[in-house]
């Protein structure tokens, strides 16, 4: 099991968890950047308790499960480096378009019975991300990336 309490005790120098991050949209970027691999980042300044998020590969529900996530996704990419090519708030939403660089270097798990072994490839993965918030943090996500590109570039096909 990925070390979740490492994920959750990620912290920013100068920050507690306790505090509130800034805007919506610096919020969203952190966040993102945590999920790329970030570990400066503290999950428990940018998520609430009570999160839920969908992607086309994975569901969470609590910080604990995104952590639990995040620590997989790390042990399956490496050098990871994301841009965004978007990124706004309207109300209590945040918006982020990104594109995404990694290579493949440890097991890609995609469900229970299904595993992607590490290749070594580089991957290219454009996406969007949709956020809503509750006390400056985020309740709630959406991520959306075409999931049959990303096995396709890691199966070489």
């Amino acid at each position: 099991m990925p070390d979740r309490q490492k994920m959750l005790n990620r912290s920013i120098p100068g920050r507690t968890g306790a505090e509130m991050s800034g805007s919506r949209k610096e919020v969203l970027s952190n966040a993102l950047k945590a999920e790329a691999g970030d570990t400066s980042a503290d999950l428990k300044t940018l998520f609430t308790d009570d999160v839920v998020g969908w992607s086309p590969y994975a569901t969470v529900s609590g910080l604990a499960a995104l952590a639990d996530l995040s620590a997989l996704r790390e042990q399956a990419f490496s050098n990871v480096v994301i841009t965004f090519r978007g990124l706004d708030e309207v109300g209590n939403k945040a918006f982020a378009e990104w594109l995404v660089e990694a290579d493949h270097t440890g097991p890609l798990v995609l469900g229970e019975d299904s595993v992607l072994e590490a290749t070594g490839r580089r991957v290219v993965l454009p996406g969007v991300t949709v956020a809503d918030f509750r006390d400056g943090k985020i309740r709630s996500y959406r991520t959306y990336f075409d999931d049959l590109s990303l096995i396709e570039q890691i199966a070489g096909a």
